[in-house]
């Protein structure tokens, strides 16, 4: 029995040494093809170019789908539901989370960076 034991716990280390060799071979970060070392030390992002151009047609998939809520009656009906919805959601969520301290400091920093952005003029909405 005494060597079975011996047996099983040279075998798992072992394999955990190996394990950790192959490991150890592996790179220690992967880039993708296409984002070299470079763009990351450049601070450019591959999507920001093309950034102005998304938000823009988000914004334009934003008003067909208001537009669209609005010439629906039944769409109507369920978009004032959800947000009825969405208020009494929000109303508890605040009530049980108004004595964690992490969300409230979590509050404030976000609002406090919303200022920094008003007082900068970048005309952000919240």
């Amino acid at each position: 029995m005494k060597k079975l034991i011996i047996l099983v716990v040279i075998s798992l280390l072992l394999s955990g040494w190996l394990f950790s060799q192959e490991k150890r071979d592996l790179p220690h970060k992967f880039i993708p093809p296409g984002l070299e070392k470079k763009k990351f030390q450049e601070n450019t992002h591959p999507f920001k170019e093309n950034l102005k151009d998304i938000l823009e047609t988000k914004k334009r998939l934003k008003e067909i789908e208001r537009e669209t809520i609005e010439n629906d009656p039944e769409l109507k009906k369920i978009s004032e539901e959800i947000k009825i919805l969405k208020k009494e959601l929000r109303e508890k969520l605040n009530e049980k989370l108004k004595n964690d301290q992490e969300y409230q400091n979590l509050k404030v920093r976000i609002f406090e960076i919303w200022e920094k952005l008003e007082k900068k003029g970048k005309g952000v909405k919240k």
